[in-house]
């Protein structure tokens, strides 16, 4: 099983793609705002994490949980 940290690193891989920068310029803890993200990138980032886990997410939790460092957690949840 994957552990936040985990998915936190697959996260932050997910975004530089989006976002065409470097894993390491992504901080976990900004919001999804701060880092770029809009509604179309943001689904984007749902559906892949979805199909790798295996689970299903709302697009309410970008507001729920707001970073990805809070996502990851929820998204550890979810797989148990």
């Amino acid at each position: 099983m994957d552990n936040a940290q985990e998915i936190v690193t697959f996260m932050k891989a997910l975004a530089s793609e989006e976002l065409r920068t470097s894993a390491n310029e992504i901080d976990e803890n900004a919001t999804f705002h701060e880092l770029g993200f809009d509604s179309i990138s943001s689904i984007y980032l749902l559906e892949k994490l979805e199909k790798k886990y295996e689970i299903e997410l709302s697009p309410l939790y970008f507001w729920d949980f707001p970073t990805i460092a809070l996502l990851s957690e929820q998204v550890k949840k979810e797989i148990k």
